[in-house]
């Protein structure tokens, strides 16, 4: 089952992570929401062991998982 899942980290961050995306092939896009200093990075359909990958580079944050997609 494939969900879309988007992580919210600082400015600081962003630029670290940004580096080890860069290998990645995975899909995905920046956002930053009016009046906050972080941005959130956002992956359309993500599989579990993509999930498990994103949640090693982003650490122990609490991933929100945006809706369900089972194509």
């Amino acid at each position: 089952m494939e969900k879309n899942v988007q992580f919210s980290v600082s400015w600081r961050e962003a630029v670290r992570i940004l580096k080890r995306l860069k290998t990645s092939k995975l899909r995905y896009v920046v956002r930053q929401h009016a009046g906050k200093a972080g941005v959130a990075f956002v992956f359309p359909r993500v599989s579990v062991s993509q999930y498990v990958y994103l949640y090693i580079i982003f650490g122990p944050r609490a991933a929100d998982v945006m809706d369900k997609d089972t194509k």
